[in-house]
């Protein structure tokens, strides 16, 4: 048996190993669980404009000019499409008077006063009219609007009105439960937040991981399956996964990290229970193919989101298909909770800001991982600081503060970094990440199944236009047992596969198609990163901006240079751009240009 054989054969063996055949179990059930009516008043206002009040406000101070206030956005279908808490942004700024929001808004705005909680419905005519917005609210499409009044005209709510009122439930048993309810059958109750958003039908990517989990074996793809290899991070001197080969799996790299001891599911829901969250159906949404209502977004609570997660782990952990549709298994992905909760930092790094290392690292002398991203975020802003200073008259330009600055660095490396919440089941569907980058993903609680593709790999995968135009997102299904019927030529794909245990950390290097399931409900990290192997990307997306800011911000407001075609003032601030970037590469300390890390050990 040659080298290869004896690889895929072992890596398909090894694969039995996570998918046992599960017991047999009960059927599952969903009780839906309806809000408890707290409506105070409801209030039917011109052009089908109706306002249901939660919590009245202070009665008194009533919006002129304009409001402060969180919203939540959905469709009449329940399916979240905007939500200020859910992406942890401050309470959204709304002029009266002006046409800069809906009509129907509007309206419903001015019945309503200071610390009110209400729920706006807004007919199509008043919304976003016949033509909807593409992929996100249907053509014709009414709307719900929940907000909570935080500021009109100037006037902050107290500090003990800030906070919306909490959502209650009661269970609703209709008849038709008690009908429908077989004896030995387990009823889990759907919470309200989760209920009232029209399901469809299970994911096919789900339903092909409880298939492969109730026949206890991975489909045809699987039999030239290559293992993902493992290094001890101790074994690892700032690797540069572009001279890695591939995928491969760091163990250790926890080291020193508060959350592999402490967090958990339990542990989100203390200390951060009643924060906001947009959990979704499947992930990553492909905006550009993907209409919104055809894979729905819910809004709740984080401590909602663990109590849903798991209920369902209990009542269905087998992940049996028969169950798929009461079952969901919702995905709290990409949430960039180091940059809205600064102190979890901590949680992960054993001494980053003493030593300069970057989110993950645990010393400046062991870090595993070559990550420039911090350094090569820095020397874009140093360098338009530069190119603004020469830019404009001598004193007339102030830099911010040194202090602001490292701030505001500090903040953009940390929005690389993500957390991800599941329960068991939850899919990450096959792409590569955006922006040129390299990824790492580490299971701090729970397993997954990774499957991985190479770059060469990719016209077999029949991909088609992700979020930045590149060609990164695609519909096949590792999982699915009819890969081969549905895209032949995918047979020449070669996956490489791991389970990623507990503690263990895969990295994916740039360009790298990578699908995943988790094998256990989880709690997961992770960062985009960039190092010397694909400093290029993030240094042309800086670049690139910085020019067409240069050239309509600056150079336009140049008496010479006012009358200039667009693209000319373009291409005179990328040419500055360019020959400043030199002077910077060569004068870097974090590394001489073209260097690269340590090669991975064979």
């Amino acid at each position: 048996m040659s080298c290869s054989s004896r690889a895929s054969a072992q890596a398909s063996e090894e694969l039995l190993l996570p998918l046992p055949l599960p017991p047999p179990s009960r059927r599952v059930r969903c009780l839906p669980l309806q809000r408890t009516p707290a409506v105070s008043s409801s209030l039917d206002l011109s052009h089908g404009v109706r306002v249901e009040v939660i919590a009245v406000g202070d009665g008194k101070t009533r919006p002129q000019n304009e409001v402060k206030a969180h919203l939540v956005g959905r469709l009449p279908s329940g399916c979240v499409f905007e939500s200020s808490e859910g992406k942890g942004q401050p309470p959204m700024q709304m002029q009266l008077g002006r046409q800069a929001i809906v009509p129907g808004m509007e309206i419903g705005l001015r019945e309503l006063s200071l610390g009110a909680v209400a729920e706006i419905r807004i007919p199509a005519e008043l919304g976003y009219g016949q033509a909807g917005v593409p992929r996100i609210v249907p053509e014709g499409s009414d709307l719900i609007f929940e907000v909570h009044l935080t500021e009109v005209d100037g006037k902050c709510c107290s500090e003990s009105s800030r906070e919306a009122p909490a959502r209650s439930e009661e269970e609703h048993t209709g008849e038709a439960h008690a009908e429908d309810e077989q004896e030995g059958d387990i009823m889990l109750p759907h919470p309200w937040w989760l209920s009232r958003v029209e399901r469809p039908p299970p994911s096919a990517y789900y339903l092909s991981f409880c298939r492969s989990l109730a026949r206890g074996k991975l489909p045809a793809l699987f039999d030239r399956a290559r293992p993902v290899p493992r290094h001890a991070m101790d074994d690892l001197r700032c690797l540069d996964p572009a001279q890695a080969g591939g995928p491969f799996i760091v163990t250790g790299m926890q080291k020193g990290w508060r959350a592999q001891g402490e967090w958990n599911l339990q542990w989100f829901k203390k200390h951060l229970g009643p924060r906001r969250q947009l959990v979704k159906w499947q992930g990553p949404v492909f905006t550009r193919q993907e209409c919104l209502w055809d894979s729905p977004v819910w809004e709740t609570s984080l401590g909602e989101y663990v109590d849903y997660v798991c209920a369902v782990d209990r009542a269905d952990p087998g992940c049996e298909e028969q169950n798929a549709g009461d079952c969901p298994r919702l995905y709290l992905n990409g949430w960039p909770a180091f940059v809205q909760l600064p102190w979890l930092r901590d949680y992960v790094t054993a001494a980053r800001a003493s030593e300069g290392v970057s989110p993950g690292g645990s010393s400046s002398s062991s870090i595993a991982l070559e990550d420039w991203s911090a350094e090569l975020l820095t020397e874009s802003d140093d360098l338009k600081e530069a190119l603004l200073e020469g830019l404009t008259s001598k004193g007339a330009y102030h830099p911010p503060p040194q202090e602001e600055r490292k701030q505001r660095m500090d903040q953009e490396d940390w929005e690389l970094t993500k957390l991800f919440l599941s329960p068991k089941g939850a899919i990450t569907r096959l792409h590569f990440d955006n922006g040129g980058a390299h990824a790492w993903l580490s299971q701090i609680r729970g397993r997954k199944l990774f499957v991985c593709f190479a770059p060469s790999d990719g016209q077999y995968l029949h991909p088609f236009e992700g979020d930045e135009g590149a060609l990164n997102g695609t519909w096949l299904d590792p999982l699915d047992p009819a890969v081969f019927e549905r895209w032949p030529d995918s047979v020449r794909a070669v996956p490489f596969v791991a389970v990623v245990e507990e503690g263990e950390t895969i990295v994916a290097p740039q360009g790298w198609w990578h699908y995943a399931v988790a094998l256990d409900s989880s709690v997961t990290i992770m960062r985009n990163f960039y190092s010397s192997g694909n400093q290029q990307e993030l240094i042309r997306r800086k670049d690139d901006g910085l020019a067409g800011a240069v050239a309509t911000h600056v150079l336009k407001q140049q008496s010479r240079l006012k009358n200039q075609p667009d693209h000319v003032l373009r291409e005179i601030a990328g040419k500055t751009i360019a020959k400043l970037r030199e002077t910077m590469v060569a004068k870097r300390s974090f590394g001489s240009p073209g260097a690269s890390g340590s090669e991975a050990p064979s």
